[in-house]
């Protein structure tokens, strides 16, 4: 829902993370028409408000238009960014942000800041997109609506408010499914290193090896092997899959795979996993 813009809510002063959705007008990073949130505390969405705003010019690229449905007219007497950043600062600063594709919203983020000569905040950040890829290995598409229509849920896409409220939902969904206590161990379970943004600074989110549990006779160590990595990725492209859940088993891409072997040359010449080893693991994941 997008809230008046001359009246900001009464937003949460403590939270575990805040998601951040923002909608451009076009290419350029500064162009924010549309900012959304989701303040979540407790293991739930505890705020979800959102804004139409200005840009600093009202140039709207039909093709963003057809996406989020935002035209000139409708943001021409809202509040640019530099007006709503007074309120919204003091929930961000010293706060894990949390976006979907989270590169590009922390850059519209630090460029608005840097259009208006406004210091940056100090904050940590993360990205569902990654956290999305590592929780649940072998899905296909990590798009947020492809992760919303996994999870159940009902949203508008481009809407800045649902956005972020998906994102928080995956965040929290793949808290639930690792069994993370928070969201801080949830990263170091999933071996990643959140990004900070700072004044003057900004240190991008690093991944580190998908590591795997151990499965078949494979122990977990094993996963985390740059030649590994590179087959957990091939996999995720095979489309040729037919698996026997109740067996173990399956033929994809016309060879006999189970957990431990499989009859292509890759197996037979390496004796480690290949890439039909680990499309089948993460077939049999998704029945799980």
């Amino acid at each position: 829902m997008t809230l008046a813009n001359n009246d900001l809510p009464a937003l949460p002063q403590d939270c575990d993370f805040v998601a951040l959705d923002f909608e451009t007008a076009n290419r350029e990073w500064t162009s924010i028409c549309a900012i959304g949130l989701a303040f979540v505390a407790g293991g739930r969405v505890v705020a979800n408000p959102s804004w139409l705003v200005r840009p600093p010019q009202l140039v709207f690229d039909p093709g963003f238009i057809k996406i989020h449905g935002i035209t000139a007219d409708q943001v021409a007497d809202k509040p640019e960014f530099c007006d709503l950043w007074p309120e919204l600062r003091q929930h961000l600063e010293g706060r894990i942000i949390v976006a979907h594709n989270a590169e590009f919203d922390v850059n519209v983020l630090i460029q608005a800041l840097d259009l208006y000569h406004i210091p940056r905040p100090s904050a940590e950040y993360s990205c569902t997109k990654i956290i999305a890829q590592r929780t649940w290995p072998g899905w296909r598409r990590y798009g947020l609506a492809a992760l919303a229509e996994r999870h159940g849920i009902v949203f508008r896409h481009h809407d800045a408010g649902e956005d972020a409220n998906v994102c928080a939902q995956v965040a929290l969904r793949a808290c639930a499914e690792k069994s993370a206590a928070d969201f801080g161990r949830l990263h170091d379970t999933l071996n990643i290193t959140r990004g900070r943004i700072y004044p003057g600074g900004h240190d991008k989110l690093r991944e580190g090896n998908i590591i795997l549990p151990a499965f078949g006779p494979w122990e977990s160590r094993l996963h985390s092997r740059a030649e590994q990595v590179k087959r957990q990725q091939r996999a995720i492209e095979i489309e040729g899959a037919v698996v026997d859940p109740a067996a173990g088993t399956g033929v994809v891409n016309g060879y006999d795979v189970t957990l431990g072997s499989c009859t292509c040359a890759d197996f037979q010449g390496r004796k480690l996993p290949c890439k039909h080893i680990y499309k089948l693991y993460f077939e049999l994941q998704k029945g799980c």
